[in-house]
């Protein structure tokens, strides 16, 4: 006995609503660049084209890849509280060797740059500290690359670690002060430089450090990436303008007197960060209340 299968049929409890109100302003939101901007399917295939490039040569996910695109619709100033990327770098290796708190970046002998030392404080909706966060640190050398992602010889958490928040929520670390990169394997990627250029844009990240920030008490763990004020790159960085938010700015000194130096133990100047985070537990209010902190 042969059984007929309706094309037709759809089993509408596999029917999404949202999924489909969303595909359909996607679309409006196309004809509406088509229709005001001129936009063409030529561009659009211009576009996919070079994200998929991007995604060979890099191996990240699409989606990444496509933050360009992305990064300045979805990262806003969240009511108060320090923006989040709300999702893991590529650049992320778990399982990082423990640091005291205050602490030092695991680092090579001879780690060439300025030295740094970040702190500040976790703080919640209230101004309250949480006390005993999870915070996993690291950043690109002094060569703008990244330790564990290439057999280049570099030990796998090179300038990678992960420390714990004191009772008043404070965190302080010495590493190595980062500095503006660009990603090899994209600038290579054919055609990539040009549009760059094209929208205004340089191949260059602003010089920054990543923190995962974990805690019982927090919504959602948070991810991101803080910037140094001042950072020229900033303007121009082509993931996007906006990631480099203000509330996402540490401010950062250099210190050059020879007594100052010797009594950190450096052997030349070095730099200083501060930077505290407003991170909404389940006890903070909708909007951050926080007023001013001292670090």
């Amino acid at each position: 006995m042969t059984s007929h299968v309706d094309p037709s049929y759809i089993d509408p409890t596999q029917i999404n609503p949202r999924a489909v109100r969303l595909v359909e302003a996607f679309k409006d939101a196309l004809a509406r660049l088509r229709d005001e901007e001129g936009l063409t399917f030529a561009d659009l295939n211009a576009a996919t084209a070079l994200l998929q490039k991007m995604q060979h040569a890099t191996g990240v996910p699409l989606a990444t890849v496509a933050m360009p695109l992305y990064s300045e619709l979805f990262q806003g100033g969240q009511d108060g509280y320090t923006p989040s990327n709300d999702v893991e770098s590529p650049t992320v290796i778990h399982g990082s060797p423990h640091i005291d708190n205050p602490g030092t970046l695991p680092m090579r002998p001879d780690e060439p740059g300025t030295p740094l030392i970040a702190s500040g404080r976790l703080l919640d909706g209230n101004g309250k500290p949480l006390a005993g966060a999870k915070l996993e640190i690291y950043h690109a050398s002094d060569d703008g690359t990244y330790s564990g992602l290439y057999d280049d010889g570099v030990p796998t958490h090179n300038l990678r670690g992960h420390q714990f928040t004191d009772d008043d929520g404070r965190y302080a670390f010495t590493t190595i002060t980062p500095v503006p990169y660009a990603d090899a394997f994209a600038s290579a990627v054919d055609g990539i430089p040009e549009a760059a250029a094209a929208l205004g844009r340089s191949l260059y990240r602003p010089a920054h450090i990543h923190y995962e920030v974990h805690h019982p008490d927090l919504v959602a763990p948070w991810y991101g990436e803080i910037y140094f004020t001042g950072d020229p790159v900033i303007p121009v960085d082509f993931v996007g303008p906006k990631m480099a938010h203000p509330a996402l700015l540490a401010n950062t000194v250099l210190h050059g007197e020879p007594e100052d130096i010797a009594a950190h133990g450096f052997t030349g100047p070095y730099r200083t960060a501060q930077f505290d985070f407003v991170l909404k537990t389940r006890t903070s209010p909708e909007t951050a209340t926080v007023k001013e902190t001292v670090a």
